[in-house]
């Protein structure tokens, strides 16, 4: 029992450690999503106001369409059948192609799927993405500038 016991603590400690470094460090990402996500066309579908700086509000309200756009049943949540689509190369109407085709990777998911059910829900979806939010917001402002958005060296670059 106490040798069952110390394997249940160890394993929590390992998972707990697991999904909290993954939204600790947005390095988690792959290299093609992270320079999809960082060009301007981006940067432009994100910034709603057109005011050439992204505000986590802006952010949030794009990352629930995005989610909403692949979340075809309703549920609330986004298995593998409708993170992929029935075309992995079909891209999505309010990203570019190529960050929809790096974000729809099987691997972007399974950075997302912090608790490892297969599925990604819209909160482990939002928290991915005000990481990388916060990672590019070097002021510390909750805005994005157009020079903030495309330094090198962020999110695995």
């Amino acid at each position: 029992m106490k040798i069952q016991f110390k394997q249940l603590a160890l394993a929590s400690g390992i998972f707990l450690t697991v999904t909290t470094s993954a939204f600790a460090d947005p390095m988690l990402s792959t290299g093609g999503y992270a320079r999809q996500l960082q060009n301007m066309e981006m940067m432009k579908m994100i910034d709603a106001d057109g005011n050439h700086m992204v505000t986590e509000a802006e952010s949030d309200a794009y990352h629930n369409s995005v989610f909403d756009a692949l979340n075809k049943d309703g549920d609330d949540s986004l298995e593998a059948n409708e993170w992929a689509g029935p075309s992995k190369n079909s891209k999505l109407d309010l990203t570019t192609g190529g960050y929809s085709r790096e974000l729809r990777s099987m691997k972007m998911m399974r950075l997302m799927d912090v608790d490892g059910d297969h599925k990604v829900t819209r909160e482990e979806f939002l928290r991915y993405h005000r990481v990388i939010f916060a990672s590019l917001d070097h002021s510390g402002d909750k805005e994005i500038s157009a020079t903030e958005w495309s330094m090198k060296g962020l999110l695995g670059k």
